[in-house]
């Protein structure tokens, strides 16, 4: 996951990304057999909260083209060298044809989520089209609105527009050289830029606004994560942005800035109070990119060999989710991390350089 920073690591940033990443994990678990109300807490803001975090550190002082390298070199290469990747080791060492490969490599050009076999990889290519469209509108017009209310007013106009184009190109049918189409989604998933643009400039604005010390209330943190908890029982309607999920716009909105607000002050809690808590989950947040990539297929085999051993579908949840990070954390810790090559195809700087981007 990327998050623009102009002065290096930020903890808090990293044990955020960290929290939401794990969630994403479970929430690529067979979650809903275990628990509907982790499910649907997990479900009612942890995608809304990456786009926040990848637009905190927005900067439309950039020039446009740095801003489109910036955002294809941290992004955009890492989910085609992974989409060149996943096909080159399928031909490799399975029975894959180069006819099936090319097929495949060239849906996932398409760049949404119906069309990658790793289904995942969705949030890349939009999160690519998204940051320009949110550095692009608030270069344009947002930064000279002066008031606070009126870009607010503005942006949650945006996002009840962006509501409505999920229903209008989920599915939408598509003329081409004489033949039909039924297509879900436009190509990087730009129906939804409207609303994941949103996300990611309420996480410019918030950061411009919102005080150190309202984030490090702990009432405040109580008082968010009890409301999603208990919305969790009472409200059955979930958001899932990868399928044009998002039923009630004001119900789920709200849900969703709750979530984010909740995890960023846990966040900075967890940074003032506890370093045993804070180093693994900042670590884990600046793997997170390679934990998104590669958890789904890891966590799939081992969700399946151990129900077939247990017979336990808590069991075979939950020990699928810890080696899912665990091994996604051990890919990148002994083959990324020291590696410049890897860290260069990922759009990655090494651990060792001061950090340009919070990446």
């Amino acid at each position: 996951m990327v998050t623009d920073n102009p002065s290096g690591r930020i903890v808090y940033l990293d044990i955020a990304k960290g929290i939401g990443i794990l969630l994403v994990v479970m929430a690529h678990n067979d979650l809903a057999l275990v628990s509907i109300p982790l499910y649907r807490f997990i479900y009612s803001f942890h995608m809304p909260l990456f786009f926040f975090l990848s637009g905190y550190f927005l900067d439309s002082g950039l020039p446009v083209f740095t801003f489109f390298g910036k955002r294809f070199n941290s992004i955009l290469k890492p989910y085609l060298f992974t989409i060149l990747l996943i096909y080159t080791t399928s031909v490799s060492f399975s029975n894959m044809s180069f006819k099936t490969a090319l097929g495949r490599i060239g849906k996932a050009m398409y760049a949404s989520g119906l069309y990658i076999d790793w289904v995942q990889l969705w949030f890349l290519p939009s999160l690519f089209v998204t940051s320009l469209f949110a550095f692009l509108l608030q270069r344009l017009l947002l930064r000279r609105i002066h008031n606070r209310w009126m870009r607010w007013l503005l942006l949650l106009g945006v996002a009840a527009v962006g509501v409505y184009f999920l229903e209008a190109f989920y599915p939408y049918a598509l003329s081409l050289f004489g033949k039909q189409y039924q297509l879900f989604g436009l190509p990087y998933s730009l129906d939804l830029v409207l609303l994941t643009g949103f996300y990611y400039l309420l996480g410019s604005e918030i950061r411009q606004c919102a005080s150190n010390r309202m984030f490090s209330n702990h009432w405040f943190t109580l008082g968010t994560g009890g409301i999603l908890v208990l919305t969790a029982f009472l409200i059955p309607q979930t958001i899932d942005l990868n399928t044009r999920l998002f039923p009630l716009f004001f119900v789920n909105t709200t849900r969703a800035i709750l979530g984010i607000l909740f995890t960023f002050s846990l966040s900075k809690l967890i940074e003032s109070r506890s370093a045993l808590l804070a180093s693994p989950l900042a670590y884990i947040g600046q793997a997170s990119l390679f934990i998104l990539i590669f958890h789904v297929p890891i966590q799939e085999f081992w969700n399946n060999k151990i129900l077939q051993v247990t017979g336990s579908q808590i069991v075979a949840t939950v020990v699928a989710f810890l080696v899912s990070v665990g091994l996604s954390l051990a890919f990148y810790s002994i083959f990324v991390e020291q590696n410049p090559i890897a860290l260069y195809l990922y759009g990655r700087k090494s651990s060792t350089a001061p950090k340009a981007d919070h990446d």
